[in-house]
């Protein structure tokens, strides 16, 4: 009785020394920080090569392309809220849809205050839940 006891200890032991050296079968934890091409604002698309982008970096900054104009500005995040402080922008004057899609864009970025990470896109949402932006990791 006392082999059997020893050799269901051992074989508990191996196999739990084994699967902690298995390789993890867990998706990775996606970050948001990272550079991304925003394809929709407020469920449209965006204009065909505008490259409406936005670049979060592990310093808490952000900045892109509202379409025309550059921005910058800083963010906080823990868990899946995020704080956006207000905008500053470049001044150029584009044609008169990348500067309609800017303005767009610059208001639904200003509500964010939610973000989701799912298979390299990021979808951003304003407080009652909608929709703002979407975009694609660069």
């Amino acid at each position: 009785m006392k082999g059997i006891k020893q050799l269901l200890l051992l074989m508990t032991i191996s196999t739990t020394l084994t699967a902690c050296n298995s390789p993890s079968t867990l998706p990775p934890i996606e970050k948001l920080s990272g550079s991304w091409l925003i394809s929709s604002i407020q469920d449209k698309p965006v204009i065909a090569n505008s490259r409406a982008t936005l670049v979060f970096t592990e310093e808490n900054k952000l900045t892109g392309s509202a379409s025309c104009n550059n921005i910058s500005t800083s963010y906080s995040s823990q868990n899946n809220t995020l704080k956006i402080a207000p905008i500053a922008t470049t001044r150029k004057m584009c044609a008169p849809a990348l500067m309609k899609q800017e303005a767009i864009l610059l208001q639904s970025l200003s509500k964010v205050k939610r973000f989701q990470l799912q298979n390299g896109e990021l979808s951003l949402f304003d407080q009652q839940g909608s929709l703002q932006l979407k975009a694609k990791r660069t």
